[in-house]
């Protein structure tokens, strides 16, 4: 019986060696076949795992461009203002009485000398007649006093009582008529109601306000620039004024008055610009950005201001050559609107990175995936001016 189970054990311990060696044999074959291409041979590695038969390149980097364009750029400065008229009134009573009669209302126009409303004119009416009446009467009585004393049958005295007394009374006739002639309120000016403080009724006094009246077309652009652009502002400058009122349609205007004088308390000066507004879109009151032309550079090479990349006050950017990203610094000269002058660097046609390039190495391979067919003086054109203050800034028109 011993005999039996010693020859089990040795027959379980050669099987399970036997498992091994054939477990060991397909390790080492698989490790074999991972080490060799699809042909059968065998592949070197290098340490970081790259093939050394293999070529290391990176894919080309997928950017989108521009190209250059000439056009004429401005230098601006811009600034904030509301509109003021020159021409505005106030009209006032000038006569007491009741408000019969009102003719003109809000928003209308009105002539110089137009009548905009009536009091009630017939107490006047009978004191202007009584005064006629007494001033007839005092002046045959003139007359009469004349005729006496060239026949010497009364006094010089006399004469010259009644002189007196038909001058005074004259005098108050004339004040009368007066009154009853400004009892019709008329308009100081010609322009648009833009006020009415009465109504029909109303007892008015001597200077109660009645309306307001303003000229539309006498409306500026009342603009407070910085001492240091004073050198700068000259008369008739070309003004540009945008406005919420009227969807940011641009006014042309001009320099009209300088104030050569600075505000101690703000560093700033006064400027007055008249602007076109025979349209009459423009009203008092309203707010506006305005920008004040300096200098203009006729046909020069613009540029998007998103392909510029500036690093310690250099800048440069990236044009396509033969496929190729080539970093080329380039010299700015006005800005405006997202655009740049460029002086120098570039030609007219060259294409420009516009997207991509911040990750960009000197002559990284590109694929360009999108040409920018819109013009930049068509862009400049459409924009119109911000709402931020005093920068220098460009407008271009396609050349």
């Amino acid at each position: 019986m011993k005999t039996t189970n010693k020859s089990l054990n040795e027959t379980v311990r050669q099987n399970l060696l036997l498992a091994l060696v054939i477990s060991l044999s397909l390790i080492t074959s698989a490790c074999s076949d991972s080490g060799a291409n699809d042909d059968g041979t065998k592949t070197e590695e290098s340490a970081d795992g790259k093939s050394k038969e293999g070529k290391d390149e990176k894919p080309p980097v997928p950017v989108e461009v521009v190209a250059v364009a000439r056009g004429d750029i401005q230098q601006t400065y811009r600034t904030i203002t509301t509109l003021e008229a020159d021409q505005n009134a106030q009209v006032v009573a000038r006569s007491t009485g009741l408000l019969q009669q009102i003719y003109v209302e809000e928003g209308d126009f009105v002539q110089q000398g137009q009548i905009m409303a009536q009091l009630d004119v017939e107490l006047l009416s009978l004191e202007v007649a009584q005064l006629n009446a007494t001033s007839r009467k005092l002046k045959k009585e003139l007359e009469r006093q004349q005729s006496l004393f060239k026949r010497r049958l009364a006094s010089s005295d006399a004469l010259d009582r009644a002189k007196f007394e038909y001058q005074a009374q004259a005098a108050q006739l004339k004040l009368s008529k007066l009154k009853l002639d400004y009892a019709s309120i008329k308009a100081p000016i010609s322009g648009m109601v833009t006020e009415r403080l009465v109504t029909q009724g109303n007892l008015i006094r001597d200077n109660d306000l009645l309306f307001k009246v303003v000229d539309p077309s006498s409306l500026k652009a009342i603009l407070y620039l910085p001492e240091k652009e004073l050198s700068n502002i000259r008369l008739n400058q070309l003004v540009l004024l945008s406005v919420d009122a009227i969807n940011n349609q641009l006014i042309r205007g001009s320099i009209e008055r300088i104030r050569p004088s600075i505000d101690p308390t703000t560093g700033t000066f006064r400027v007055v610009a008249k602007l076109n507004n025979a349209e009459l879109l423009l009203q008092t009151g309203m707010f506006g950005k305005v920008e004040v032309v300096f200098d203009v550079h006729p046909n020069t090479l613009l540029l998007e201001q998103q392909a510029v990349i500036t690093q310690d006050n250099r800048s440069h950017v990236f044009v396509v050559k033969d496929e190729k990203a080539i970093q080329t610094p380039i010299k700015i000269g006005f800005r405006h609107n997202g655009v740049f002058e460029v002086i120098e660097g570039l030609n007219e046609s060259d294409q420009v990175i516009t997207t991509g390039q911040q990750i960009l190495k000197h002559e990284a391979k590109v694929e360009v995936i999108g040409l920018e067919k819109e013009e930049i003086v068509e862009k400049l054109e459409l924009e119109e001016p911000s709402q931020t203050a005093a920068s220098t800034t460009a407008v271009a028109n396609n050349s």
